[in-house]
């Protein structure tokens, strides 16, 4: 793309995000495009008093990081390749939060098969949890990341607390490896499993070094 094309993408974006809560930035970036972009877009919907949220992976996403969006939800693998190492017990991913918080974020959720991790902070209120996706015999778990993110926003939207919108995103990426295509589940079902969604608070993990 040429710098007339993203200037002309960096104003439709402007235009649409007017009345939006949240602008999500997601997915990798085309090779003609400056890694840099989501880092220049997050500064541009911060001005704005927009809430930038990123879903993206490698230098992107780093950069993206400097520019301290509001939320960024990496998959177990992008958020190891974020922090330099990998996450070998679950003392890791705890820790692995306040990690990529201390990059920028104001608030991370690390997304797994499984569930989640996230540190979600808001005005004097922080909260630190592990949430357990119930079992259930998949079919497809393609795009079942991008549906527990969707559903984290839209609980928000709604005015649920960092607690039950946790809940309520796991259970949406639960119901959505139950059918096959990204993004697509039952909500009838979404709801079934949100009660069945298991939460544990995780203590601060002291990092060292």
């Amino acid at each position: 793309m040429t710098d007339e094309e993203l200037e002309i993408l960096r104003e439709k974006i402007a235009y649409l995000a007017q009345r939006a809560e949240f602008v999500v930035l997601a997915g990798s970036l085309p090779r003609a495009v400056d890694p840099g972009f989501y880092s220049e877009l997050v500064r541009d919907l911060s001005r704005a008093q927009l809430l930038a949220v990123v879903d993206s992976e490698g230098e992107p996403l780093r950069l993206a990081m400097e520019a301290e969006p509001y939320l960024v939800s990496p998959n177990q693998r992008e958020a190891e390749a974020l922090v330099g190492h990998e996450f070998v017990d679950e003392e890791d991913l705890a820790a692995g939060l306040d990690e990529i918080a201390d990059l920028g974020a104001r608030n991370v959720i690390i997304t797994l098969e499984s569930g989640c991790y996230a540190l979600l902070r808001e005005d004097r209120t922080q909260l630190r949890v592990r949430a357990e996706a119930p079992r259930v015999e998949p079919v497809s778990a393609v795009g079942a990341g991008d549906t527990l993110l969707a559903g984290f926003l839209a609980a928000r939207v709604s005015g649920k607390p960092f607690e039950e919108a946790v809940r309520s995103a796991v259970a949406a990426g639960a119901a959505s490896v139950l059918e096959a295509g990204a993004g697509r589940f039952d909500p009838r079902e979404a709801s079934r499993l949100t009660s069945l969604v298991q939460l544990e608070h995780i203590e601060h993990v002291a990092q060292e070094g």
